[in-house]
């Protein structure tokens, strides 16, 4: 059996030695509650995890199996051993320092590391942010569009985006360069962008970072094209 003692504080703190080391983990901590589950279980296999469970930088690692892992002394992240330099990368860090949860963009990493496009992965984040659109929990986003009153894209006529759907094309029909506007792809924008789209309703899309192909240049960080979305919402006024 694993040697631990501890005091919990429901919702407030915990206090706890494990072996002669003594840790306190305030409720404001991101990983209190993994933390307090490993205590209350008794497991010497759980329990041992609790050290890099209050350090998130080797939370980060355990969360992500290895394929992240953070040097907050050098101020780098890696992926799959290679340094990653880019705005959420840079955000990561600082929301660590200041403790914040990171998970979600954690999540929000993993999945644009699997985008091919080098712009995508250097410039989608602070697009995000300058847009205010929020992360999900599983590490998408979310975004906005116009459609017709019957949820039949403005476009074309033809497009279904009610509640549910899952619209998609092929990648290399999307257009990726950013200076060419109103081109081929599934659009996207943010609140700011939804006075310039006609079309009576606004739904909601979850949108995989992997599938942003691009952000077009003169439309002031408001508006992307993908190659896939999830209809998950309606925008009501």
């Amino acid at each position: 059996m694993s040697n631990l003692s501890m005091i919990y504080v429901p919702g407030e703190v915990l206090s706890l030695v494990i072996g002669v080391h003594p840790y306190v983990v305030q409720a404001a901590h991101p990983n209190f509650l993994a933390v307090v589950e490993a205590a209350k279980s008794g497991d010497p296999e759980q329990i041992a995890l609790i050290p890099d469970l209050i350090n998130i930088a080797k939370s980060v690692a355990i969360f992500t199996e290895g394929k992240i892992t953070v040097d907050q002394d050098a101020g780098t992240i890696s992926f799959n051993g290679e340094v990653v330099h880019n705005y959420i990368c840079d955000r990561i860090l600082t929301m660590m320092e200041e403790g914040f949860n990171v998970d979600p963009m954690v999540k929000f990493l993993e999945n644009l590391m699997q985008n091919p496009s080098k712009r995508a992965v250097d410039e989608l984040y602070s697009f995000l942010e300058y847009g205010k659109m929020p992360l999900t929990e599983d590490g998408q986003f979310l975004a906005y569009k116009r459609v017709r009153n019957d949820y039949k894209s403005v476009h074309d006529g033809k497009t279904d985006n009610s509640l549910g759907a899952i619209v998609e094309m092929p990648r290399n029909r999307v257009n990726d360069n950013k200076d060419e506007t109103c081109s081929n792809g599934l659009h996207f924008c943010s609140v700011g962008y939804l006075q310039s789209y006609s079309g009576e309703k606004i739904v909601v899309l979850k949108i995989n970072p992997r599938d942003v192909v691009s952000i077009p240049t003169d439309y002031k960080n408001t508006k992307g094209r993908a190659c896939r979305y999830e209809v998950v919402g309606e925008l009501t006024h």
